[in-house]
């Protein structure tokens, strides 16, 4: 092997080396996620299987990477009040949810008892949003919300 391939060689590798151990945050500008969002939603509840579908309107208000999300959710001939849920986007237009969620709203307490949420999330793709979350409850077991909403 001659010098000049091993220098040729060691500089692949630092420079690989270097993107693979380099920040895992992403990196850009905030995305403008702020409207009002409508769109359709379906809760699953997986202990018996059944699936409840309904729609969703929301109103996002953002202040830099702040977004706070509030709005309301119809299902089942009710219609219930997203209580705020608030988040950090980052410049790939994922909100990491820092308090609040949507099963509470959509799940009946008086059917299913007290609502726990496990995870959730919400990503903003262009003029769209998906919504994901997972969460507990006493009765109905674990119930999982996903939706699609469009921003008008």
């Amino acid at each position: 092997m001659t010098q000049r391939w091993r220098r040729g060689l060691a500089a692949v590798v630092l420079a690989l080396a270097g993107t693979a151990c380099g920040d895992d945050e992403p990196t850009g500008p905030i995305p403008d996620v702020t409207g009002t969002y409508n769109g359709s939603f379906i809760v699953q509840l997986l202990l018996n299987r059944q699936g409840i579908q309904g729609s969703m309107q929301v109103v996002v208000e953002q202040a830099g990477e702040s977004v706070t999300i509030t709005g309301e959710i119809q299902a089942s001939g009710r219609i219930e009040s997203i209580p705020a849920v608030t988040g950090t986007l980052d410049a790939t237009g994922f909100l990491e949810l820092t308090d609040g969620g949507f099963s509470a709203s959509s799940v009946s307490e008086e059917f299913c008892g007290p609502t726990r949420t496990l995870s959730s999330t919400v990503r903003f793709f262009g003029r769209s949003a998906e919504i994901s979350e997972h969460a507990d409850t006493d009765f109905c077991g674990r119930v999982i919300l996903s939706g699609t909403l469009a921003r008008q």
